[in-house]
């Protein structure tokens, strides 16, 4: 426990109910300050009694270099910068190292518990240790690491992914050895990640995108987590779906919520650039029907996962929807319970459940569509509790559940905005919305002719706003009235003015800004 110098601070309270909720014993947990320095001596040493040693390879022989990789991260000017424990042997400066990716646990669970020479995978490059050192915490050059220390590896990699945490660095003459005589290798972490939400990311100018792209790929060098994909007709990019209203883009898939929100961060701070970033989505799982009506070819598998809502099936196709669900749990002071309990029923929430950690705290569970938790959740959350409620996440049991969803196209001027759609349950279609279109008659900007704002949904306007067009009084110039008193002469100048503004209707563009997305996520606000 930390702050325990605090007035308000409840040290054995929260003790106990810590215990109590994770299964600690109240007597280990250690009160720490670090303003005032409290615990922090026991602190250290607990990390040493308590933290075991490292495990020696049982076939060290103290010639085989096996340096593990514990962290990488990209720097402009020195390339790929790789953090490393030493397992084995001492590992100096101008060796020439290749890099290994062993067997991961998953591969050596399904093969019975060992992993043969042919499961670890051997990089084709081979790279010159330019500098090692250790980190306390700035760099401190050594020029070689021996068995046990841990510390830096540059070796001019431009690429982060090819020195993935759980690689192993060895000297290339001895890779041969390594391999041959199968030793031993720490398991790898399987480094496929699967994202969980995915969101096109547009230059706020039409002609940025190729900064776009070059700024999104460079960021993804010091973050392995994003998914970048590339679609044809985008130049040397991809297109996120954006059509006439944001033009070409990427599409990009996330790990989560926070993700999404760091990401448009660093490419604004590190970067300078402004973008918009699409309201996230969440992959759905489509099952189609048998349909004597269907357009499907039957050549195609019958159960697809539908990321972008372009490929939504259409009406005339009969489907079911099955959504990913999550486990959510939530910590809040009892006098908010009540509140956050209804917030989690507009939700869809089932199966709420509450627990009572201390005289203070509850702690209510729930599982909740994911499509829900990543809309607008986190700042309802908020509001309702005044800031002081924390949540957290994890798979649902089951991942999925069908539901009964339908898909709102927002258009407007007749044309529709695919980063605006979005995936609601039909019961609070016509009301999510009505809400954005509402929100979106106030954050658009208002044009030289009429916008209209409609929301469609099983082929049906359910929503619809206008904004009006600005009027210039055509009858008036340099001061003086137009036409003078002849009425067929001034009516002929607002029919050309009424003309104007109706063919302005049809070639007009109406930009999109990030307020306008966030009417769509904070959409059942």
């Amino acid at each position: 426990l930390t702050k325990v110098d605090m007035a308000s601070s409840r040290p054995l309270e929260v003790a106990l109910a810590v215990s109590d909720l994770m299964g600690f014993d109240p007597d280990k947990i250690l009160k720490t300050s670090a303003r005032t320095r409290i615990g922090i001596t026991e602190l250290l040493d607990s990390i040493c009694i308590r933290v075991p040693p490292p495990e020696q390879l049982p076939d060290d022989d103290g010639e085989i270099v096996r340096a593990k990789v514990i962290d990488s991260w990209f720097e402009n000017k020195r390339g790929v910068i790789a953090l490393v424990r030493v397992l084995s042997g001492t590992l100096a400066e101008n060796d020439r190292i290749s890099i290994i990716e062993p067997a991961s646990y998953d591969q050596i669970i399904a093969k019975g518990g060992t992993a043969g020479s042919g499961d670890h995978k051997v990089g084709k490059d081979n790279f010159s240790v330019q500098e090692i050192g250790l980190v306390m915490p700035h760099r401190i050059r050594t020029r070689k690491l021996t068995k046990g220390q841990m510390g830096y590896v540059i070796a001019g990699l431009r690429d982060p992914r090819d020195a993935r945490p759980g690689s192993i660095l060895s000297l290339l003459k001895t890779i041969p050895t390594l391999i041959g005589n199968n030793m031993a290798l720490p398991p790898s972490v399987s480094m496929n990640h699967h994202s969980v939400l995915y969101a096109s990311v547009h230059p706020m100018e039409g002609d940025g995108f190729d900064e776009l792209f070059a700024a999104v790929s460079r960021l993804a060098l010091s973050d392995a987590g994003l998914e970048i994909q590339q679609t044809a007709g985008s130049g040397s990019g991809g297109s996120g779906g954006g059509g006439a209203f944001l033009g070409p883009g990427l599409r990009v898939g996330f790990q989560g919520l926070l993700h999404v929100e760091v990401f448009r961060q660093r490419l604004e701070d590190e970067f300078h650039m402004e973008a918009v970033v699409t309201p996230p989505k969440v992959p759905y799982t489509i099952k189609y029907l048998p349909s004597q009506n269907s357009y499907r070819s039957a050549d195609l598998p019958t159960e697809e996962v539908i990321e972008d809502l372009v490929d939504w099936p259409p009406m005339v196709q009969r489907f079911k929807v099955l959504e990913p669900m999550v486990d959510v749990r939530v910590l809040a002071p009892v006098e908010y319970a009540g509140n956050i309990m209804e917030l989690i029923k507009r939700k869809r929430g089932t199966k709420l459940e509450t627990k009572i950690v201390d005289e203070h705290t509850w702690q209510i569970t729930s599982t909740m569509p994911w499509a829900d938790v990543v809309t607008d959740f986190h700042d309802d959350l908020k509001s309702t509790s005044a800031g002081y409620a924390s949540f957290d996440v994890s798979e649902g049991n089951p991942p999925q559940q069908e539901s009964t969803l339908c898909k709102v196209d927002i258009m407007l001027n007749g044309e529709v905005v695919d980063p605006l759609a979005f995936v609601c349950h039909v019961d609070v279609a016509q009301t999510q919305a009505r809400r954005v279109c509402e929100k979106l008659q106030e954050v658009l900007p208002r044009q030289q002719f009429v916008t209209v704002i409609q929301a469609k949904a099983e082929n049906k306007i359910i929503a619809s706003e206008r904004i009006r067009a600005y009027r210039k009084d055509v009858l008036t110039k340099a001061g003086k009235t137009m036409g003078g008193g002849d009425v067929s002469r001034k009516k002929k100048l607002l029919e050309k003015q009424k003309r104007g503004k109706k063919k302005q209707q049809t070639t007009g563009k109406v930009t999109l800004s990030q307020a306008a997305f966030r009417a769509v996520i904070s959409r059942s606000s």
